[in-house]
């Protein structure tokens, strides 16, 4: 996984012997197969240790360098034990969970202490990006999901999204001493635009109290890496092209941070993309202008959080909060023929405009 630099042609055979060489890239917006154990020696005496597993509905994979094995099988254990107990209080599919009881009493007196942690941040992106983030877009979501198979989605559908979308607005989930409150009936949470970024935090915390130095958790789409105090070290992680996605579009190097990938290509309802897992909450519709975004950041939630932010805004404003912020980022346009990105993204494989 760590590798130097090499052709910037993804296409090219000089590329494409490097892949191979490079051996299994993560993969930023994909999935890796696979399950079950696996140890390969790598070299200095380290072992490349990995488990995968189902979690919060896609597969998440916890990969470990290490010298000790059993002690690095030891701290995947513990990732996935802290994860999964995470993942529990922070999904909306279970009808007995806290975040299934407050959309359906519209309050919940004891927040627990997870849920508590993303709701907070979940709010801090929506003020942050101007509503762009929106933790209450359920009522709209739960629409689309209606719409799954869909050939083709015309006015009709869009007015009643419209009329769904009257119902969101971050401002009406209040959280205080009285746990939190939605302040109007009908309205409803989801986090599954920030939850899995925090439950990726809680495994990388996990296997940091481990004491691993060099790990990876890759949760389809949601990835971070610990690369040690050597700058030298780091690991590659390949962006998925949304146009075809068999294929690498690029490579960036990530050390000690999280990267996240946001895209119309996995989930979507209507067979022309055009309902996706993202909605944009000014207008109750999935976002039109990219086919992906990816966001590196130093925690994954924020990177998960803001890769879904970044689908509602313009590029000029996209590029001016992530430089505010000090994040990088890389997009697609709905196309996928256009590339933008920052200016100080370690991109080693691909291309891409810098604004």
């Amino acid at each position: 996984m760590y590798r130097p630099s090499a052709p910037d042609d993804l296409r090219s055979p000089d590329r494409r012997r490097w892949l191979k060489q490079a051996g299994q890239l993560a993969i930023a917006g994909g999935l890796l197969a696979g399950g079950g154990w696996a140890v390969l020696k790598r070299k200095q005496n380290l072992w490349q240790v990995r488990r995968e597993r189902t979690l919060m509905q896609t597969s998440v994979a916890v990969t470990c360098l290490a010298d000790d094995v059993q002690a690095a099988g030891a701290a995947i254990e513990a990732a996935f034990a802290r994860m999964a107990a995470t993942a529990a209080q922070l999904t909306r599919f279970d009808p007995a969970g806290p975040l299934a009881q407050l959309n359906r009493d519209g309050q919940l007196a004891q927040v627990p202490a997870q849920l508590d942690a993303v709701l907070r941040q979940a709010l801090a992106l929506s003020r942050l990006t101007d509503g762009a983030f929106d933790p209450t877009v359920l009522p709209v979501l739960r629409y689309f999901e209606t719409l799954r198979g869909a050939s083709h989605t015309d006015a009709h559908e869009q007015r009643v999204a419209e009329d769904r979308d009257a119902l969101v607005g971050y401002r009406g989930l209040v959280l205080d001493a009285r746990g939190a409150r939605l302040l109007r009936p009908g309205m409803a949470v989801t986090l599954d635009g920030i939850a899995k970024g925090h439950v990726v935090d809680q495994g990388i915390a996990a296997l940091r109290g481990a004491g691993i130095e060099y790990a990876l958790i890759d949760a389809g789409g949601d990835i971070h890496a610990i690369s040690g105090n050597d700058p030298a070290r780091h690991w590659n992680v390949g962006i998925v092209d949304p146009r075809d996605v068999g294929r690498v579009a690029a490579v960036l190097q990530l050390r000690n941070a999280a990267l996240s990938t946001s895209g119309n290509y996995r989930v979507f309802f209507s067979a022309d993309r055009r309902l996706f897992h993202i909605v944009n909450p000014r207008t109750g519709w999935s976002p039109q202008s990219y086919s992906s975004v990816t966001v590196m950041a130093p925690r994954s939630v924020l990177a998960d959080g803001m890769s879904t932010a970044a689908f509602s805004l313009e590029l000029p404003r996209l590029s001016a909060l992530m430089d505010a912020q000090d994040q990088q980022w890389l997009a697609f346009s709905r196309t996928g023929e256009q590339r933008w990105r920052s200016r100080e993204l370690p991109l080693i494989a691909g291309t891409a405009e810098r604004v």
